[in-house]
């Protein structure tokens, strides 16, 4: 049985209605699907931008826009916990984040995710092509972009 780390590209675009991200989240069944909290709060963070149409900027603090869209956020909120499991960030995820993001010239954030992916040996499930190279020069497996494996 694989176990999969889902990337935020396949869960906002999922929401969205993209209908290749509902066919790769339907494809993993009933495997192990897991995230981190940066997964997790990277999904949060975009869901507010687009449901809101507000800048990131506007919506610290901005109790207004919480409370008109407290239902959605809720509905997301318990999504993510009923189809995910958050695996926990690590000192040493972070450490080997550090060396994949200056050795692939990856952002931060992008880097604990692949970081995470390899320290637990989970399949990334993605759509941003920013993991191909690195995911294959670190012998991670991808699925949902173009090489999956």
């Amino acid at each position: 049985m694989k176990s999969y780390l889902v990337d935020s590209s396949v869960i906002l675009e999922a929401l969205k209605g993209n209908p290749r991200a509902k066919d790769i989240l339907k494809s993993l069944g009933e495997n192990p699907k897991f995230i981190n909290s940066v997964i997790f709060s990277g999904v949060l963070f975009i869901f507010l931008k687009n449901i809101t149409g507000k800048s990131y900027l506007s919506l610290r603090g901005n109790k207004k826009e919480f409370l008109k869209h407290r239902e959605k956020i809720s509905k997301l909120y318990r999504f993510l916990r009923e189809n995910f499991v958050e695996v926990p960030l690590t000192e040493e995820i972070s450490d080997m984040a550090f060396e994949l993001m200056t050795k692939h010239a990856l952002l931060p954030n992008d880097s604990l995710i692949l970081a995470t992916a390899k320290f637990y040996g989970l399949t990334l499930v993605t759509l941003d092509s920013d993991f191909e190279e690195p995911a294959k020069a670190e012998e991670i497996s991808l699925f949902g972009g173009e090489a999956d494996g």
